[in-house]
């Protein structure tokens, strides 16, 4: 039998600890990445391209695009727009514009605006 000092079971308990306390996988951190957000707003036509006008004040501005092996920006073009949706989708950035990949769209009522400011002009 082999004997362990105190300050040898002190240091294997420490070691045991340490590992458990060690970051988890690169893997697990890219699956992360993989999850889609909500984006909520006002979906327009802007030229060609389908956008989605963020619910805040400040009105953020988002070029809708398919995800890859998705197609829910054409369903999308043919819905009466403006129209309030949930947008679940990827942010990415490109030519310096924000960027939606979108996943699928959800609640997409046409006819609908998110924002007050718009609802107050058409008023007065």
């Amino acid at each position: 039998m082999i004997a362990i000092s105190a300050v040898g079971r002190s240091t294997a308990v420490g070691a045991a600890l340490l590992a458990l306390a060690a970051p988890a996988p690169a893997v697990l951190a890219q699956d992360a990445e993989d999850i889609a957000d909500v984006f909520i707003g006002t979906l327009e036509r802007d030229g060609n391209d389908v956008i989605l006008r963020r619910c805040d004040f400040v009105k953020n501005r988002y070029v809708l695009v398919d995800a890859a092996g998705r197609h829910a920006v054409g369903a999308v073009r043919k819905a009466k727009l403006p129209a309030y949706g949930e947008v679940i989708a990827h942010y990415a950035e490109g030519e310096g514009r924000s960027i939606l990949r979108v996943e699928r769209v959800e609640k997409l009522t046409p006819g609908k605006n998110c924002h007050l400011l718009d609802a107050l002009d058409k008023a007065g």
